[in-house]
């Protein structure tokens, strides 16, 4: 499945905060600076791709298929970044956003 810089971008945040567990809805939409129904309407989005499991709770949980697509992504990005700064010599708070651009193109 390809995803988008949006869907990228929400799995990046659900594997960093998963790392304790479940995640509630409501610490995504305030990680990404989104309205709580437009985390949402992703998640529901994700669940569909299999990728995380809305919980009655309102927090999701990755999937196995969720959890490995974050870490390739998380590693991805990490190496594009670096490239990023080193041969574009692009700031690194702004290096993030752009390596997922770049990866939505070629990946």
């Amino acid at each position: 499945m390809k995803l988008t810089v949006s869907q990228s971008k929400y799995l990046l945040v659900l594997g960093a905060l998963s790392e304790d567990g479940d995640v509630r809805i409501v610490d995504i939409a305030k990680e990404l600076n989104i309205k709580r129904s437009s985390a949402f309407n992703m998640l529901n989005k994700l669940q569909k791709a299999g990728m995380v499991l809305k919980n009655e709770n309102k927090t999701v949980t990755l999937t196995e298929s969720g959890k490995q697509t974050a870490s390739e992504i998380r590693k991805n990005v990490d190496e594009t970044v670096l490239k990023l700064e080193k041969y574009f010599d692009i700031a690194s708070e702004n290096a993030e956003d752009c390596a997922l651009t770049v990866l939505s193109y070629v990946g």
